[in-house]
């Protein structure tokens, strides 16, 4: 378990973050020795009147279509106006920034270099040449071209900022450090550039000098006892813990207010193996109204991570208590009650998870993962009615959401309302065109309720579709089969399917049955029977269906008397059977399923 600790400052640079350069000559003549090899700055070039025209034509679309978001027409016309003046700046900076926004970085390089060629004196022009070098992992380039611009602007505290960055992760950490002094001196010491030189200084070994950090900050915010919460935590991470519970102790009886204390508390408990203290102070901060949601979050998840993990420190029935404990405190912060969701669903606890779910929706309806879940969880639950109702909620505020008019038009289905159903079902096939499980999910689907309908043709091209998204869709080759069968249609394409559904599932009471019913339809009695039976082994002997048809095949392979026994068992069942039954029972005879 890990205690609090600063965070480490992070040398990873991105496109979208500013680099800037340093103050010195030396860097600074060295960029300039790259833009002009030669010696001498590049000459602008001279026009005429009429280049003058065609200059400003090409140049005010550029900057028209570039307004109106036409990035490609404006890179054209930028392109043609360098064609009557190859000397302009700017066209150079705006084609540069158009290839940024295509991602082609290299190429964007070249331009910017130009354009801080032909006008070096624009910080913009620089500043942007100096990211995309840093982008395209050129830091050497990076740095010169920083130290040029933090030359011509010594006082510009980004500037500055961002060229510690660039010697940091050239691991030049005395000269990142050096550039933050400069920033220092121009804002006065700050909790920011002292936690980055802090981490550098630890980075260069220097203890002592780290350390420092952390006490000037605190002389300079006598005050704020979370600056000694920082000294205290350096303290436990040197392993000087003596020393920091000392400044622990020194915040909670200087500043009561501050929660934040108790999580250190806490990591220090645990790393004492006090384990009555630990949870203690855990529970304190958990409780406490003046520490942040967020520190809160990032304390309590390692163990929310690790619920299945056997040297976890808090058991369920302890977290469970903290999570109460932070809802209790932030009531209306949806993403607690959403942790806390996340936390009993994953213990078992389903409708305490359904019902912290809709809390962090009514909070916050604009969660699409957090609908997903709770929406999957209020099915599982069978209240229909409300799945319903909140899922064409949901598909108010999604209504590209495929899944969610899913779980509209299944929840239509249970509620036996076709039409809607059918409509919400299309509705998913349109927008889920990546998903292709589900979409031949949807196909079976509407398959089943076309032939619900007496739309058999509908239904079987649905069945069709579905399987050529997913060939190996066993339910809807199951529900294609039995239906074939049902029609007296195609039924070597039926016997086909079912006998492919069974080398997948020969287990399986319900596709065995559809097997043997379809063999009975091709007046293969004596196979249809021995299939029939295996069913009836594997669960069918309870199956309404399966009971009916056991009679119906009996019956044709001459055995009446069992046929009328089985005929009468299905009767009892009270399980779906044919409309036709009770006409077998009382004549004793087979009659077709109308």
């Amino acid at each position: 378990m890990q205690y609090r600790r600063v965070k480490i400052f992070s040398f990873i640079l991105f496109i979208g973050l500013a680099v800037v350069g340093c103050g010195s000559t030396k860097e600074a003549m060295g960029f300039e020795s790259i833009l002009y090899p030669e010696g001498r700055p590049v000459t602008v070039k001279l026009k005429n009147e009429q280049a003058d025209r065609r200059f400003d034509f090409y140049f005010l679309e550029a900057n028209r279509f570039k307004m109106t978001g036409d990035y490609g027409n404006a890179a054209v016309y930028y392109t043609e106006a360098l064609k009557v003046d190859s000397t302009c700046a700017t066209c150079y900076f705006e084609i540069g920034n158009l290839l940024i926004q295509n991602n082609e970085f290299e190429s964007a390089e070249n331009y910017l270099f130009k354009s801080v060629q032909y006008d070096p004196t624009n910080e913009y022009f620089v500043y942007l040449l100096s990211k995309i070098y840093a982008n395209n992992e050129k830091f050497d380039l990076a740095l010169l071209s920083a130290g040029y611009l933090t030359e011509q602007h010594p006082d510009n505290v980004e500037y500055l900022y961002h060229l510690s960055q660039l010697h940091a992760h050239k691991g030049n950490y005395s000269n990142a450090i050096h550039t933050l002094n400069r920033i220092q001196s121009l804002l006065g010491i700050n909790e920011s550039i002292t936690i980055e030189k802090h981490a550098l200084f630890l980075e260069m070994g220097d203890t002592k000098s780290a350390e420092q950090e952390f006490i000037d900050l605190i002389e300079a915010y006598p005050h704020n006892s979370e600056y000694l919460l920082f000294l205290g935590d350096y303290y436990i991470q040197q392993e000087d813990f003596k020393k920091g519970y000392i400044i622990y102790n020194e915040v909670l009886e200087s500043d009561g207010g501050n929660g934040q204390v108790y999580f250190s508390l806490a990591n220090y408990a645990y790393l004492m193996k006090d384990t009555t203290g630990f949870k203690h102070h855990l529970k304190k901060g958990f409780e406490h109204p003046n520490v942040q949601l967020e520190a809160k979050i990032q304390r309590i998840m390692p163990f929310l991570m690790g619920l299945e993990e056997a040297d976890n420190p808090i058991s369920n029935d302890e977290l469970n208590v903290y999570l109460r404990d932070m809802m209790t405190v932030h009531p209306y912060e949806a993403s607690v009650h959403v942790l806390y969701g996340n936390f009993q669903k994953h213990v078992g606890n389903d409708s305490l998870a359904v019902s912290a779910y809709e809390t962090a929706l009514l909070i916050d309806e604009q969660q699409e993962d957090i609908w997903h879940e709770y929406l999957l969880l209020l099915f599982s639950e069978s209240d229909q009615d409300k799945f319903l109702e909140e899922a064409l909620r949901a598909i108010v505020l999604y209504p590209e959401n495929g899944l969610f008019n899913y779980m509209a038009g299944f929840a239509h289905m249970m509620h036996e309302q076709v039409d809607e159903a059918i409509r919400f079902f299309t509705l998913t096939i349109e927008n889920s065109e990546d998903n292709i499980s589900l979409k031949s999910q949807v196909y079976g689907l509407l398959g089943d309720l076309y032939y619900q309908s007496e739309e058999a043709d509908k239904s079987f091209e649905a069945y069709e579709k579905s399987l050529e998204l997913k060939n190996d869709n066993i339910l809807v080759m199951n529900n294609y089969a039995y239906y074939l069968s049902e029609m007296e249609i195609q039924l070597d394409k039926a016997e086909e399917m079912i006998s492919n559904v069974i080398q997948l599932e020969p287990s399986n009471a319900t596709y065995l049955d559809t097997y043997a019913w379809v063999l009975f339809k091709r007046g293969k009695y004596m196979e249809a029977l021995f299939i029939i039976e295996q069913a009836m082994e594997n669960g069918g002997d309870t199956m309404g269906v399966v009971l009916e048809h056991y009679g119906d095949i009996l019956y044709k392979v001459g055995n009446q008397a069992e046929a009328l026994k089985y005929w009468k068992k299905a009767l009892e069942s009270e399980d779906e059977v044919s409309s036709v039954l009770q006409e077998k029972v009382d004549s004793n005879s087979y009659i077709p399923g109308k």
